[in-house]
């Protein structure tokens, strides 16, 4: 481009800063949008990858029945590819106090798993413990509750710990804490306490990381973790066969010796026994001895035969009780045989039911957090495949009318240049850097303002359910590469789509004026009753709407982008916001919960008692959190185990997501929640696969998909679980209705005073809670409406603009005709406010159809959000859409006053 022609451009620029502006904004807004949502994916996962990596989290998690002992993570420690691998302890707890929690401990280690303290210091001794932050204040105490069984007092140190610093975890990086087998299952929050708190011989998991620092979720992690799971699976089992084959081994050992004791024992008593039944025999003889010698003299001697008879009565009497002695001695001994005999017998039993340990190797998507964390992050990144598409469409098409408009303007000096020798390549130059330079501009103004703004709001929402971590900017350079191409492309790339065919033509054909487009009549003025009764100059704005048809195109797909936008961020809060009004006031209709210290089929008298008093109905019942098996992967549910269904309608609405009741579950079945169906492709007539920390496992026939929008819920009759366990489950929670017109805060009081009572919840307060938590995403939906505004602005400033541009003699000739302000703007606008409602029109349906696409992908867990938009919101997307516009009439008006009349006497000679 020669230097005359770059002035040239430069001028053009300044001359037509609007229209330059124009495209420099809507390459901005598009570009800022689509790498502010692809980069949010990245930049989320990268800020977790982080924390996870600067705290070394475990690639593999190892169980054993028998535990592990020093020398077992000494050899997975020596392991190739091993870079740390450590023993730990955890252990579920019941805490005392007015409300009874389950909290896992855990023991603090050295290499793997960190932990980042947010509060206080480290513990200094095996009393002192570390508390998850913002369930415990720091300086609070943790005391063991009675409830808790003696295997879990003897394996601490101490019944108390004095709570020194707060803590966030890498093993928790949600808010989901798993499932627990004691008190009501659900973990209230995780302790770290020192090793030396912990009274027991073997470690109860192992953890190993290997020396790789691939991010989480790639690629390259699954590649380098491929086929390791089966290599640790021998490797664990080997180990493990190794100390059972030592405890067998010692077991069997102590059986010989408890064999050869026996024989001892019974050899050296037999001879006891047998040496003092000689003697009693002995003495028995002199005895008979003495007693005839005495019948002997009895007449001869009475005096010496009394005097004998005393003494061998003495003699008898120590006989007798000698033998008495001797018998009991036997009895005894023949006791302490076949007891010791029986505990053989028992010992050898017990070693035959020895088998040997099952052993897990479980990797990280067994942890729940990390788990949902890459399902919950990939959300954005499905919303990003639809929402920047639209954006950058509506830009190329921007860019083009607006280039090919200014063209047509300058055909005269395109073709001034053409005669005076310049290229074509030269001339296309111009309109290239004109469009280029706009887009590099919005391309570096957008990809800036999007990558960092976006990442940051969106992940406020996503600090409710993880870790509050600061979320690093991520700086893409393949991702701005594509940015820039894509500006280019719609702008360098539509501008010589457009203008090719213009600089086609010869100099002289260029510097004569075009020919204007012939008139055409449009489809209304062939309704006679309706067109003859138009006033002229709605006919003409008529005529103009359609008689454009680029620009008529361009304003519908731009308004009706806009109107599809507001509906889908107000369709957004509509299904957010009433999830919760839903579930408490249509499914969960009971008044609260009780969480029960376990209570077997016979619930205590002073139990029922204080729930009969202070309670319209009660129901009492097992529930427990398990893992739903998927794949290799888990999920926590939440089983709701009840010995009859028949009126549980008070309690908890079992109906479809159409609103018809469903049948209860019979032995072996059991109906599950919406969420779960949809999430992890559980279908009626399918079977499901749940295992609890103790890794029992069950299986069933799903028969029902009941509606619920709070956690993922399971319904199953109680002996369906007992038959499959081999063993009675405790009731430990209950469902409450209060008296009408009872104080129910009076009412929950008085229930948890009871022994049998761990803790209550109110369901209403559960409601408030949960839509205060769900208000963090009107973030998104204030992100999506002020990008709605954007594009409906820059559209129909660019595309009113033009139209004003190419009319500005019609307009000028308008105003010499007498034509007031108002009346001039009418003229011109009012096709924006006919073309806005066309716009509005095809966005309602667009919108509708966006926004379930938008909630399909948008999956928080625990949670199942109603789709749907209220009238409200249509109500409120059409008034702002015309807001939008009114906005650029206004400012478009000034540009209607600022037209010279004298314009209208110009003539292209």
């Amino acid at each position: 481009m020669g230097k005359a022609v770059r002035k040239n451009t430069l001028r053009e620029i300044r001359g037509t800063f609007g229209r330059f502006f124009a495209i420099m904004a809507i390459i901005a807004l598009g570009v800022g949008f689509f790498t502010g949502v692809r980069i949010t994916t990245p930049a989320m996962v990268d800020t977790v990858n982080r924390f996870l990596d600067e705290n070394q989290f475990y690639d593999y998690r190892l169980l054993s029945a028998l535990g592990w002992n020093e020398e077992d993570i000494a050899d997975f420690r020596n392991r190739s590819d091993v870079r740390y691998a450590e023993g730990a302890y955890s252990l579920d707890i019941i805490t005392a106090g007015t409300n009874e929690y389950v909290m896992r401990l855990h023991t603090i280690t050295e290499n793997i798993n960190g932990i980042k303290l947010v509060e206080g210091r480290m513990p200094q001794s095996s009393d002192e413990c570390l508390i998850e932050s913002g369930k415990v204040s720091v300086g609070g105490r943790i005391y063991l509750s009675d409830d808790n069984s003696e295997t879990v007092k003897n394996t601490l140190r101490h019944d108390m710990f004095n709570i020194v610093g707060s803590v966030d975890s890498s093993l928790y990086i949600n808010f989901e804490r798993g499932n627990s087998s004691v008190g009501n299952g659900e973990i209230r929050a995780f302790v770290y306490l020192p090793k030396e708190a912990f009274d027991l011989d073997v470690y109860t998991e192992a953890y190993v990381r290997f020396d790789q620092d691939h991010d989480i979720y790639s690629d390259e992690y699954d590649e380098y973790m491929d086929g390791r799971e089966e290599q640790w699976e021998k490797i664990a089992q080997s180990r493990a066969d190794m100390r059972f084959d030592e405890i067998y081994s010692e077991a069997e050992k102590k059986l010989d010796d408890g064999r050869e004791e026996l024989e001892k024992n019974r050899k050296d008593g037999q001879e006891k026994l047998d040496k003092a039944k000689k003697d009693l025999d002995d003495g028995k003889a002199q005895l008979d001895e003495q007693l005839a010698q005495l019948e002997q003299i009895r007449d001869i001697m009475p005096e010496q035969y009394a005097s004998g008879m005393e003494q061998y009565n003495a003699a008898l009497a120590d006989y007798e009780s000698g033998l008495s002695d001797y018998e009991n001695s036997l009895a005894e001994f023949e006791n302490q045989i076949s007891d010791a005999e029986e505990e053989l017998r028992n010992g050898e039993i017990e070693l035959a039911k020895l088998k040997k340990p099952d052993t897990y190797v479980l990797g990280r998507n067994t942890n729940i957090g990390y788990s949902c964390f890459e399902s919950d992050s990939d959300i954005v990144a499905q919303v990003a495949r639809v929402f920047p598409v639209f954006f950058i469409l509506v830009a190329a098409l921007v860019c083009m009318t607006t280039m090919s408009r200014m063209v047509e303007e300058q055909r005269t000096q395109i073709g001034v240049l053409k005669a005076l020798g310049y290229s074509e390549g030269t001339v296309m130059g111009k309109y290239m850097f004109y469009s280029g330079t706009a887009a590099v501009i919005g391309c570096i103004f957008g990809y800036g303002a999007g990558t960092y703004i976006f990442p940051k709001i969106i992940w406020k929402s996503y600090e409710l359910m993880y870790l509050e971590l600061p979320i690093h900017y991520l700086f893409s350079v393949k991702l701005a590469l594509i940015a820039l191409l894509v500006s280019l492309v719609c702008s360098i790339g539509v501008t010589w789509f457009s203008c090719r065919l213009e600089l086609a033509e010869t100099a002289a054909a260029l510097m004569r004026p075009k020919a204007p487009k012939a008139g055409k009549r449009v489809l209304l003025e062939r309704v006679g009753f309706i067109w003859k009764r138009l006033k002229f100059l709605k006919k003409v704005s008529i005529r103009n709407i359609f008689r454009y048809k680029k620009r008529l195109f361009m304003m519908i797909l731009g308004i009706g982008g806009c109107m599809a936008l507001l509906l889908t961020g107000f369709g957004i809060k509509d299904s957010i916001a009433g999830f919760a009004d839903t579930q408490y006031d249509e499914i969960q209709v009971a008044d609260a919960s009780a969480a029960l210290r376990n209570v077997e089929d016979e619930p205590p008298e002073d139990l029922l008692t204080v729930l009969n008093e202070n309670t319209k109905e009660n129901i009492l019942l097992y529930t427990g959190a398990w893992d739903l098996l998927y794949g290799k992967r888990v999920k926590s549910v939440t089983i709701n185990a009840v010995e009859s269904f028949e009126d549980m309608d008070k309690y908890f609405v079992l109906r479809d997501m159409n609103g018809e009741p469903i049948a209860p579950p019979t032995e072996g079945e059991a109906i599950v929640s919406h969420s779960i169906a949809e999430r992890f492709g559980i279908e009626k007539g399918g079977t499901m696969r749940l295992r609890d920390e103790n890794m029992r496992e069950l299986n069933v026939k799903v028969t029902g998909i009941f509606e619920n929008h709070v956690y993922n819920v399971v319904f199953i009759r109680k002996d369906t679980m007992e038959a499959q366990l081999g063993e009675k489950l405790p009731l430990n929670y209950a469902f409450i209705n209060f008296k009408e017109g009872v104080d129910e805060n009076q009412a929950s009081a008085e229930i948890s005073k009871n022994s049998h009572i761990m803790q209550m919840l109110k369901f209403d307060v559960l409601k408030e809670r949960l839509s205060k938590m769900m208000s963090s995403l009107n973030y998104i939906v204030l992100i999506v409406i002020i990008c709605a505004a954007g594009l409906a602005f820059i559209v129909l400033y660019n595309l009113t603009n033009i139209n004003i541009t190419e009319r500005v003699r019609e307009i000028a000739t308008i105003k010499v005709l007498g034509f007031f302000r108002r009346e001039t703007s009418a003229y011109v606008l009012r096709e924006n406010l006919a073309l806005t409602a066309m716009g509005i029109a095809a966005g309602s349906i667009a919108g509708v159809f966006l926004h379930r696409f938008v909630m399909a992908q948008i999956k928080v867990d625990l949670v199942d959000f109603s789709v749907r938009i209220l009238p409200v919101s249509f109500l409120y997307s059409i008034v702002l859409t015309f807001i939008f516009n009114f906005a650029v009439d206004l400012f478009m008006e000034l540009k209607l006053e600022r037209i010279n009349m004298a314009e209208s006497l110009k003539s292209i000679e």
